[in-house]
């Protein structure tokens, strides 16, 4: 697809989703799809429950557009290729195992659907069909920077790794009012670009699908909220962003670009691992992921957003000089 296609198609979702996003709303708050808050978490988010959640599910019809239009884009239609074969069952998986846990929460009536192990095995799973059906085609695709490090047997355990672990920290980034959504949208419109500029099959398209998503959700996911994503929407970024990645070349990269949900992610770790090894004694941080422990500092929810940007802008500028300067 040309630039103009795909700026084109990002415009049109954009304002799709914008239409539609009050008929969805009403949908799953009618259905029962409310938030449910953790005891442990801030006081201040004890006023978000009830709050309709799972408002992800919108991708579901950004990825089925991008898709029809992308292989009924050439005269003759495209051909499903392994690497967009990997690339589709791996959002699928994803983003429908976040729908199971927000059903199940909703079944529940409790803040806790999949249990942690169910989670990282449906992902690991996820990932595995992912390098298993793109195989040969996606391992060659690993930018000359990353072949070192993504060489031999090492490319299906860093990558799994890898690709697990973003997933993950997309989700862990989904804790307050607009902060997933603000902080990937700069993340989604320069893998939007760079997939213009290089194409790189469905993976790179799909990301314009993501902004699209990202720009029509903050309009009633901004303070105060009146959707929340859920599992459905985050777990369904994070596999767009690691699709990109590898089917792009860009692995290394992506680490920057992506760099504010690992950090996010490694609060988390770092937390955990010392609490643990004090002997539940010590903590780091007042509360991970890390944006609670500015939470817990007294900042105002809109200034952690809004600073949280800045920073995922910051990132996304290093990992497309990175780009730009390896390709």
């Amino acid at each position: 697809m040309t630039a103009t296609a795909i700026t084109a198609l990002l415009l049109l979702l954009a304002v799709f989703n914008l239409v539609l996003f009050p008929s969805l709303i009403s949908l799953l708050r009618r259905a029962g799809f409310t938030q449910l808050i953790r005891e442990e978490g801030p006081d201040s988010h004890k006023t978000k429950a009830g709050t309709t959640t799972s408002g992800g599910f919108m991708l579901v019809f950004n990825v089925l557009v991008v898709c029809l239009v992308y292989y009924a884009g050439g005269t003759s239609g495209r051909r499903l290729s392994c690497i967009d074969t990997a690339v589709l069952l791996f959002v699928a998986v994803n983003l429908l195992s976040g729908f199971l846990d927000d059903w199940l929460k909703e079944r529940k009536h409790r803040n806790d659907g999949l249990l942690g192990y169910q989670k990282i095995l449906i992902q690991t799973f996820a990932a595995a069909l992912f390098f298993i059906v793109g195989g040969g085609a996606l391992r060659g695709n690993v930018s000359a920077g990353a072949t070192v490090l993504l060489s031999g047997w090492w490319f299906f355990v860093i990558a799994m790794l890898y690709a697990v672990g973003m997933v993950n920290a997309f989700n862990l980034t989904d804790g307050l009012d607009g902060l997933l959504a603000s902080t990937s949208l700069p993340v989604f419109v320069a893998a939007t670009v760079e997939g213009a500029l290089h194409p790189s099959g469905l993976a790179g398209v799909l990301p314009a699908a993501a902004a699209a998503f990202d720009i029509a959700f903050l309009w009633f996911n901004g303070p105060r909220a009146a959707v929340f994503m859920g599992d459905t929407g985050s777990l369904a970024l994070g596999s767009v962003f690691v699709a990109w990645a590898f089917a792009s070349g860009q692995e290394l990269a992506s680490l920057l670009v992506g760099g504010l949900f690992l950090v996010e992610a490694l609060s988390v770790m770092i937390q955990v691992g010392v609490y643990r090894l004090s002997g539940r004694r010590k903590r780091v941080f007042l509360m991970a992921p890390i944006h609670h422990h500015f939470e817990k500092l007294g900042w105002a929810e809109d200034k952690i957003v809004a600073r949280f940007f800045v920073v995922s802008v910051l990132f996304v500028l290093a990992g497309v000089l990175i780009m730009t300067t390896w390709r």
